[in-house]
């Protein structure tokens, strides 16, 4: 008994020292037992005292409250699915099951079946990321709904497909009108969009598509340097101009100042020039860049 009881131990450690009834019975552990030593996390979880509270625990406690037929959902989802632009907050559950005697904390959405595609993140039960953007989209200012879904297609969790599938069919969710907004804006099935992959990246594609007299730009366009493969964030192939934008937390570091000083050389070499353009520079005197990249392009064609 003492062994199976040292086991149930080793399993509440994988979830965030959380034990449901039904696993702790199965150990050898009597309710008695567990009012004793262990504390009263939900209705049918306990916790081990020794384990110090945590979000992700919480999470893990409403999964564990739940069952199969539980998941976290809306922002607690997108937060477990590192969503830009979302954070640890408020816990939101679907759940077949009655949220009976629950504590304020815990919000559950009564489903009758979760969807295709729930899985496992850090361990804990998750909707699908095609789902949990829709119920997110409308909780969020368009531009920063737009934000999850560029960084959700950045780090392939979903497609552009994949979203229309969605709509089609959980078109009842309440981020609905949003997010189609969203796809039309990125062409849906069959488009060749590709999301920025930062805030200032996407703020320069903006500023330069906003401009009727630039061509439109490829953006992040792959060229050989002669020595390897190098990403721009918006290109003019046949001006033979990249822009880059700088930002502080891929271009800050000694490594990276070097490699981009390296990349320019290369470029140059090549007959390719580069510019780079900071936050400051795209947010804050938009006019200027564009009269930079403006007057490049023209040298550039001659």
């Amino acid at each position: 008994m003492t062994d199976k009881r040292i086991d149930a131990r080793k399993i509440a450690f994988t979830q965030y020292g959380l034990l449901s009834l039904e696993q702790a019975e199965a150990a050898g552990w009597s309710k008695k037992g567990l009012r004793t030593s262990w504390e009263r996390f939900l209705p049918g979880v306990y916790r081990a005292p020794e384990v110090e509270p945590s979000w992700l625990q919480s999470a893990m406690g409403l999964c564990l409250w739940g069952g199969a037929g539980t998941a976290l959902s809306h922002s607690a989802a997108a937060s477990l699915l590192r969503l830009k632009g979302f954070t640890e907050g408020d816990l939101h559950a679907v759940s077949t099951k009655r949220d009976q005697r629950l504590p304020d904390w815990a919000h559950v959405h009564r489903v009758r079946e979760l969807c295709p595609g729930t899985g496992r993140v850090q361990a804990i039960r998750v909707t699908p990321p095609w789902i949990t953007l829709l119920d997110v989209s409308h909780l969020v200012a368009p531009n920063e709904a737009g934000r999850a879904l560029d960084d959700a297609l950045r780090r392939g969790l979903v497609s552009l497909s994949q979203m229309a599938w969605a709509l089609e069919t959980f078109g009842g969710h309440s981020g609905t009108a949003r997010l189609r907004i969203l796809l039309t804006e990125r062409g849906a099935i069959g488009s060749r969009y590709v999301p920025p992959e930062s805030d200032l990246e996407e703020y320069l594609y903006k500023l330069v598509a906003a401009a009727a007299d630039l061509p439109e730009p490829v953006r992040q366009y792959r060229i050989w340097d002669g020595t390897q493969w190098r990403r721009f964030d918006l290109a003019w192939p046949e001006y033979r101009l990249a822009v880059e934008v700088d930002g502080w937390e891929t271009h800050g570091t000694r490594e990276a100042f070097q490699n981009d000083r390296t990349r320019d050389a290369n470029m140059l070499a090549i007959r390719w020039r580069t510019l780079r353009f900071t936050w400051h520079d795209v947010v804050d005197r938009p006019a200027w860049v564009l009269g930079i990249i403006r007057g490049t392009l023209l040298q550039n064609a001659r």
